[in-house]
């Protein structure tokens, strides 16, 4: 109950903050300036208008993910709010937990709002509902899962450094983990360390369903596997993020 309510306040604090604001609205006017590129391409407008506007909607996610799960923690102890709410029942795991809840719902609802645009882009453009179908519903729930596995890494970071610092390590990461494949194919054959960050390092292109969406192909079971394996890291890492935060001096 605690970390629910925790995970309340989170939440209307983080709906109210300018740069979530801004960056949804951002969001917004690049899908429709996705829609205005796509009108200006003979032919094909399905697919540019689908491409450019998940592209969008990943990018804004992942930004809001990162500079706003970085400062939720470390945010706190550096405005030393932090301290007057563990002087009151509440343990340091459910308040990163409480904490990490509220973000997870502040991008799912903004992910759900950049979506909906998106599939009213494609229905008009399609005169119809038809590219308004499972894939496309699909895409979205993976993006939904990359988003949370990118706001546990953030929230991880808040836990154990500054709030700049954590922006700058979990965006690394998040780079990486949509380099994962590239970074496998030139690291074939490296050493234990490659081989080791390789495996620690989320795998978010795996998450990517943009081309399903663009040329209209059946979703596949290995996406759901995908999905699974988001979850679960995401969960591992909000273990290590409670763990690291439980043990962290706040003298």
């Amino acid at each position: 109950m605690k970390t629910l309510v925790v995970a309340g306040v989170t939440v209307r604090e983080l709906l109210r903050r300018k740069v979530q604001v801004n960056l949804l609205l951002f969001g917004l006017v690049l899908l429709v300036a996705s829609s205005a590129v796509s009108q200006l391409t003979l032919g094909h407008m399905h697919r540019i208008l689908s491409d450019l506007g998940l592209t969008a909607m990943a990018l804004i996610g992942t930004l809001l993910a990162v500079f706003l799960g970085a400062s939720l923690v470390a945010g706190d102890v550096d405005r030393r709010v932090v301290y007057p709410i563990l002087a009151k029942p509440l343990s340091r795991s459910s308040y990163v937990l409480g904490r990490y809840a509220g973000l997870a719902a502040a991008l799912i609802l903004n992910l759900a709002v950049m979506s909906a645009f998106l599939a009213a882009l494609l229905a008009l453009d399609a005169g119809s509902l038809a590219p308004v179908n499972r894939t496309l519903a699909a895409a979205t729930a993976a993006m939904g899962v990359q988003l949370l596995v990118v706001g546990a890494v953030a929230v991880l970071f808040s836990c154990v450094t500054t709030p700049t610092l954590a922006s700058i390590f979990a965006l690394s990461v998040t780079i990486a983990g949509h380099l994962t494949n590239d970074m496998r194919a030139f690291w074939r054959g490296a050493d234990w360390v490659a081989t080791a960050l390789w495996y620690l390092v989320p795998n978010l292109g795996a998450l990517s369903l943009n081309h399903a969406v663009i040329y209209g192909l059946t979703v596949s079971d290995a996406t759901w596997v995908a999905g699974l394996y988001g979850l679960l890291y995401a969960a591992g890492v909000l273990a290590l993020a409670t763990l690291a935060f439980e043990r962290r001096d706040m003298k």
